[in-house]
Formats: C-alpha cells, structure tokens, sequence
C-alpha cells in the first residue's frame, strides 16, 4: 500500500469519527431537551442547534433576535374633570354644570332650590316655598313694592279697552291685541304677527317641529358647534345625546320630538326659547316621521306658530277683535298710560345721608326713590336680570323712551310738561369723544355762561394752582379730545371769576414725566416748583390741582397713576406717576389745605367707546388708602369707570358741574346753606349730583364721582349769595 493509500485512509477515518461524535451529540441533546417536561413531545424548532452551538463554541457570541413588540394602538379619550358636588361634569360643554336633583345656580354657585327665590322674596321652611318678603306684595311671579310710584293702568268700572288695547286675561289691565307689540306707551303693528291665540305650551305639549330651531337651541346652549342644517347630522345628534346625558332624560324613541326633552333643552337657550314662550303649541301628538330627525312633511305635525283650533277650542275662545271695531257707546273714557313721574329736587340716598350728616335735618332736601336708566339696546334677558339683582341696577320700565342725546335742559322741560319720565335708551356700544367742532373758536370759551351769573370769588390773591391737560398722547395711546378744552375751562374760572394770579399758577398741556416731577418732586427729593411756591407761605396757602388726561392701575391693582404724554403703549406702569407718591409729596408740602381734582378715569382700556350701563367692572381707587389731613380728593367717577362729556359745552360733565360749583351754584339751597362759602361736602354733593342726573336723563349711563376728605375744608368764597 502506498503512501498515497495511507492517507486517504487516515482522512476517511477522522470524518467518520467526527459524523459519528455529531450523531451522537444530538442524540444526546435531544433526549436532554425533553427531559424537564415529560409531557412535551416537540420542541421550538432551533431549539437543539442552539444546544450544539453553546457545547461545541462556549466562547462563541451568541446572536439574539430581537422580540418585536406589538404597541396597543391609544385612543384618545376625553378627559373628564373632577367637579366639587353638587357640580357634575359635562363631557359636551366640557366644563362643570349644575343640573343635580333640587339644584339650581344663584350668583355663581350651584345651591338648593330652597334658597334659589325671585327677587324681594325669601324661602319659608314652613310652606316650602318663596314668599315675598314683608313690605311686598305678590303679583303674579313677581314681589312688587306697594310704595313705589310707578302705577299700572287698567279698566275702569263698567269700561272696556280702546282698541288696539284688550283686557289681559283677568281683566285687571288693557294690554295690546294679538298682532300689535308694545312701545313707547303705545301698541305698534307687528311685522309679523301670530295668527292662533297666544297661550304657553303645556307639559305634554310639543314645543316645535323644526329642527332648526332645535339646533339653534343646541348651538345657543353650547353643545353644538358645527353649522345649523336643515336635518340632524351626526355631529347635532353627537350634540344632542351629551345634553340627553347631562340631564338624565334617557332614551327619547321620539328623537328631537319628544316633549320632556324639548321643554328641558328650551330652558337653556332664552334667545330662542322666547320666540315659543308665547306662542301657541303644537297638539303634542306625534304623527310617524322619519327616525333621522329631518322636518316632518307638511301637515304632519302642526306649526309652533300656528295652532289648529278644535271645535271645543274654537267655542271657548273669544271673537277676534278686528281693526273695524269702534268703542262701545258706554265707554267713558279711553284707558291712558301713566308713566312714573319725573325726579324733583331730591337727591340720592347717599348724598342726602352725607348733607343731613354734615349739616342737620332739612324739610325742602328730598330723598329720590326711584334712580334708574333705560335698558341699553340689543341686551338679553339674562344679562338684564344679571346687572339688576347682582349690579344693583334698577331699569326704567314706566318711562317714555328717547333715542337721542337731549341736554339736561331740554329733558326737564319735557318731564314738567307732560308730569311723566322721560329716559334715554342707549345704544349698545358709543364712542367716547364726539366730533369735532370744525370752528376756530375754543370749546371752553363757553365756559363764561357758567359763572357769569355769579359775583366774583374773593380772597385766592395768594392761592395756588397747579392746571394740567395732556391730550397729545402719541406713542401708541389713543388721544384725550376733551383734555384741552377741560384745562382752558378750569382756567378761565381760576383767573376770570375765582380771582387767581397768573404767578400762582401753574398751567401745563401735553406734561411729560419729567414735567410732572419738576412740578410734584420725585421720591428721591419731594422739593418741586410747587413746593417752592408754597415755602414763602405754606401755613396760610391754599392749593388747588387740576387735572384732565389718561390715568390707569397697576396689573396688581396695587397703585393707580398719572399718564404723560411721553407714555408708550403696553409699558404705561412704568412711565406713569404713581397716585401713592403723589400723595406722599402733597402731605409733605406743609399747606393750608390742598384740593386735588381729577377728570380722569382710572381703567386699564383706554379704547374709544363706552359699553351701557358703564358700571365699574374692577375694584379700582385711585383716592388715598386713608384720609391725609388736609387733603380733599375728587374724581370723576368711580374706579374703572369711563367719564363722560357734556353734549352742550363740549367738556367733560363732571368738569362742567364743578365750575358751576366752585363758582358758587354748591352754596344754593337746596344742597347749600347759603354761607357764601362753599365747602368740600357742598361742592361735592352738587356735582356728584348733576354728573349722576345728566349721565341717566341725557345718556342712559352711569357716572358717579368719589370724594376723600378729611374734614370739611373750604374750597372758595363768593362775595355775596347768588341767583
């Protein structure tokens, strides 16, 4: 055998060897592998190549696959909130509601409905109901005050209505026939009147059959969003379920015709609800209809405005008084709205506690009892009786309604002649500053017809006065159109009438910050051009400080401020003069008595336009925390209050009425004592007078000035009593 032969045998050997290790080694393996579990039969297939690669390559890496994970695909879901019981949460509005069993929503808060009672009554535990509390009396829902002057009309004795008036339902008042609406004391053509008697729709009764109007009411009440169709889509059903959730009605088979449903959704929406209230219903009998919700074929359900009349019906209605039909001979007289009667020489509460206080009981100074303004145009009910039980506000339902802007004059000339209440109905937003006059002539030069009927002021030789009007604000603030006129009209009274000198007084327009503290100190140094008038002579000086422009509050409301005319928009807190050092360098001069006036409002919209009934919507004050000796502080209105000006002179009203004061109106009876000598509680009674009374009667708005004083300090005298 050869050495080749050798060879070939020796590599047949090893390979047989080695098959034979392999064979053995996954036989091995295998019985291994199945020796933990004596029931399983099967493997994972790999499962023993796995096994022979960690025997044969211990030191060999071993590759692992990576285990897919499969992600649970997340929906999102709606977030409900965790609302304080009794609120419960509206997953449709998204926000917390009050709709719990015996729970209703009075001032914010979600309380029971024992403690929920109409105006002027009160819950009694022992009936369990709202009676009207002692002093009123109950007319129908309503608690009405016995001794208020407003008188009702009604038929007389053996009379009947003057057509187009009929008597109400009880026959205790004439009210406007079907077809007319009322207005302004009289009964107006409808454009578009209802053809069936007006009745309320009962509790089984159908209030409508058009589903527009029930998405309308669904948008109103805030479920829906989207656009009002013709039929119900999926997002006005998706609507409609999270108000059915909301309120517990359950499943309606009847959809958007079923009654319980549509009387509770209707008491959400009063815009629209109110076009049903006093319409007649329809039979609420449901006919078959598509189950989509779409409007009913023509006939199928009867129309929320017009009710089919049944012979029972028709027997127990009364006949339709046409426009033929002419009084009874019996009739004695036609039936005459009367109106409230107009305010006389009274003032409110607060100013006459604040005259009796201060200078006793008098027999001809009257009380007002019956202070109100007209409802602005296009106001909701809901927000009518939000600004009257929340606000205060007492609306003027008895009074003969105007459009425009009549003086003061013109309105009291009107209210004697006629004995009625005459009341401005306001639009629902004004602009702020009227027109311009297109004349050479000043606005404030007319100023002289108020004080020219008066004898001249004495003893303001040595006086001081500081007059500032900042009107030309240009850095992204809107312009003060009045402040110059009010400036030159306070000025003319100092120097014309009161008798100041052109030496002590200090006459600013278009003050920057660096000029207000030259003029008033800084807090480093308090020493101003008014400290230095007042050095020579402080103990016997009286100063006076006017001022007519822009004015704000801190974010905080913490402070208040003086706007210049170099002010930037959106950074007025820090170019501003605060009120609070103001006040620190006035106690720091050392003065008579100092008397600081100021015609501006302290808000933080300075916008062009005024919103009825300008109520101050911000706690807001710009007076001292607390009275400084000395000091007497007057503002033209309260807090954030907008002022107003005088439609005949073209300042600013409570400007006006504090000229006529000063020059000596303030110190006429019935509001003075006829001292010649006109005091802070004189001067501000009068004006805060006048400014409320032209702001109601030729406005229809709000304005009330403020006063801080300590003591009752003298602001002026006149030489002898006038006219």
């Amino acid at each position: 055998m050869g050495a080749r032969s050798v060879w070939l045998c020796k590599v047949v050997l090893v390979a047989a060897l080695l098959a034979a290790l392999t064979v053995y080694l996954l036989t091995v393996f295998a019985a291994h592998a199945q020796a933990p579990g004596a029931g399983s039969v099967s493997q994972a297939p790999g499962q023993s190549i796995k096994l022979a690669q960690s025997y044969l390559y211990p030191y060999y890496p071993q590759v692992k696959r990576k285990k897919r994970r499969y992600r649970r695909r997340r929906y999102r879901t709606t977030t409900v909130k965790k609302c304080a019981p009794p609120w419960t949460y509206s997953r449709g509005l998204r926000r917390c509601i009050c709709v719990a069993h015996g729970y209703g929503v009075s001032d914010g808060q979600c309380v029971k409905i024992a403690e929920v009672c109409q105006k002027n009554a009160q819950w009694s535990e022992s009936v369990q109901k709202c009676q009207c509390q002692p002093g009123f009396v109950e007319n129908g829902s309503r608690c009405d005050d016995p001794k208020a002057e407003v008188v009702t009309y009604g038929p007389g004795e053996g009379t009947q209505c003057l057509w187009p008036r009929v008597k109400s339902e009880y026959g205790s008042s004439c009210v406007c026939s079907i077809g007319y609406r009322e207005e302004t004391g009289q009964c107006i053509r409808d454009d578009a009147p209802a053809q069936g008697i007006r009745r309320r729709a009962l509790a089984n009764e159908l209030l409508t059959n058009d589903v527009a109007t029930v998405q309308n009411c669904l948008k109103e009440a805030g479920y829906l969003s989207a656009k009002v169709q013709n039929s119900m889509g999926r997002k006005a059903w998706t609507a409609y379920w999270f108000f059915k959730q909301d309120y517990s009605i359950g499943r309606t088979p009847k959809g958007v015709y079923d009654t319980k449903a549509q009387h509770r959704l209707f008491t959400l929406c009063p815009t629209v609800s109110k076009q049903l209230a006093a319409l007649p219903a329809s039979s609420g009998i449901l006919q078959p209809g598509p189950a989509s919700g779409a409007p009913l074929p023509t006939g199928s359900l009867p129309n929320a405005r017009l009710s089919k009349r049944t012979p029972q019906t028709q027997a127990s209605l009364p006949s339709p008084v046409t426009s033929e039909v002419k009084p009874a001979p019996e009739v004695k007289a036609p039936v005459k709205r009367v109106y409230a009667r107009p305010e006389a020489g009274c003032l409110p509460g607060d100013l006459h506690k604040l005259i009796i206080g201060t200078y006793g009981a008098r027999s001809e100074l009257k009380k007002c009892t019956q202070t109100c303004i007209a409802m602005p145009a296009n106001i909701t009910r809901r927000e009518m009786e939000d600004y009257e039980n929340k606000r205060g506000v007492r609306w003027c339902r008895s009074c003969i309604e105007i459009g425009s802007q009549l003086p003061l004059d013109d309105i009291l000339r009107i209210e004697r002649g006629a004995n009625v209440q005459v009341c401005t109905r306001p639009p629902s937003r004004l602009p702020k500053w009227k027109p311009q006059t297109t004349t050479k002539r000043p606005a404030y030069t007319k100023v002289r017809a108020l004080y020219r009927q008066f004898p001249r002021g004495v003893d303001h030789e040595k006086d001081i006065a500081v007059v500032i009007g900042n009107g030309s604000y240009a850095k992204g603030l809107p312009k003060n159109a009045s402040s110059y006129a009010n400036a030159g009209a306070f000025h003319a009274l100092l120097t014309e009438h009161l008798g100041y000198t052109q030496e002590n007084i200090i006459d600013l327009r278009d003050a920057t910050a660096k000029d207000l503290v030259r003029v008033f100190g800084s807090a480093e140094n308090h020493k101003g051009d008014l400290f230095n008038l007042v050095r020579d002579d402080a103990m016997t000086r009286r100063v006076v400080i006017y001022y007519a422009g822009h004015a704000g509050t801190r974010e905080d409301r913490s402070d208040s401020y003086m706007l210049p005319v170099d002010a930037v928009k959106y950074r007025e807190e820090q170019s501003g003069y605060t009120m609070s050092l103001l006040y620190a360098n006035l106690e720091k001069l050392g003065a008579k008595s100092v008397l600081l006036l100021l015609e501006a409002g302290f808000g933080r919209d300075l916008s062009d336009y005024l919103f009825p009934p300008n109520l101050p919507e911000l706690k807001v004050s710009a007076m001292p925390k607390k009275p400084q000796r000395g000091l007497t502080v007057l503002t033209a209105s309260d807090g954030d209050q907008k002022t107003l000006d005088d439609p005949k002179f073209g300042f600013g009203l409570f400007t006006r009425y504090l000229i006529e004061g000063m020059a000596g109106r303030a110190d006429l009876a019935p509001i003075g004592n006829g001292d010649r000598k006109i005091d802070a509680v004189e001067l501000y009674s009068y004006t805060s007078h006048m400014v409320r009374l032209v702001a109601r009667k030729s406005f229809g708005l709000l304005q009330k000035p403020v006063l801080s004083k300590s003591g009752n300090l003298r602001v002026s005298d006149v030489q002898a009593q006038g006219q």
